[in-house]
């Protein structure tokens, strides 16, 4: 299986050589979750089975900020993320029920977390789909970094970009938090932090919101983050905020994205 699974990506390199990512899809089942998902692979041009490559998850691979990315890296301009592959999570469904379901946290009981319900605030285990399936999974299809990890998420996405920064494991390398709804829940967020003083690897943020994100207290939200992380200096935690001017939830979805690829990868 694992033969076949190679050759198939062997040559959807070949056809990618032209300065241009491809993008196949897949359905797996979490058993963690209970749930499947659809997962978008994006191998780079001139992918090569010997090369070592930096992973980029992102979540809502089958919303607008996830196919607006997949229409980013499909074009000639980032030749710079030739050593990047980029793998999408999206749900499959109601993603406005599963979405709650998998990045909105869960409450703290005693000394424990325990979701809402079943479709409400079980974060704990989108989060450990990721670190014991899908991570290992990739692993093992690819010659990963695997001290390179990014995530990145917009909206209920960002706040789990948050939440595993939060985690203080090295998982990921690399956070992206695009208009991240830090507000859900009066700013429980902060409520999951296990940083003490600092990071034992290095570890990089970019979060950003649009100047008229107001009603809906994204720019409050991530105003606060901004002194709180000034506030605590964490060791090891190198982090950007951009407040882009006249931007909404959705117009400053394009602009993060496009500085992302850029300058972050």
């Amino acid at each position: 299986m694992k033969r076949h699974f190679l050759f198939y990506f062997l040559l959807l390199s070949l056809a990618s050589a032209h300065g241009q990512f491809d993008t196949k899809m897949q359905i797996e089942y979490s058993k963690t979750v209970g749930d499947s998902f659809e997962i978008y692979i994006s191998l780079p041009p001139a992918y090569n089975l010997n090369d070592t490559y930096s992973i980029v998850y992102y979540c809502d691979a089958n919303l607008k900020s996830g196919t607006h990315l997949r229409e980013l890296i499909s074009t000639n301009q980032y030749n710079n993320l030739r050593n990047s592959i980029f793998v999408g999570i999206g749900h499959i469904g109601n993603f406005h029920v599963l979405r709650r379901r998998d990045f909105i946290l869960p409450t703290i009981s005693g000394y424990d977390t325990v979701g809402r319900d079943k479709n409400y605030g079980q974060t704990e285990k989108f989060y450990s789909y990721l670190k014991n399936e899908l991570v290992p999974s990739i692993n093992s299809k690819f010659k990963t970094n695997v001290d390179s990890n990014s995530i990145l998420g917009h909206s209920l996405g960002g706040l789990f970009a948050f939440f595993c920064l939060f985690k203080s494991d090295n998982l990921f390398s690399k956070y992206f938090a695009l208009s991240p709804a830090l507000w859900i829940d009066k700013y429980s967020i902060y409520k999951f932090n296990h940083v003490q003083t600092g990071f034992s690897q290095n570890k990089y943020l970019y979060f950003a919101s649009g100047s008229k994100e107001t009603v809906n207290k994204i720019l409050k939200g991530t105003n606060e983050a901004k002194v709180f992380l000034d506030t605590r200096q964490y060791a090891n935690l190198t982090y950007d905020y951009d407040i882009w001017n006249g931007e909404t939830h959705n117009s400053e979805v394009p602009l993060s994205l496009e500085k992302i690829l850029k300058e972050k990868l």
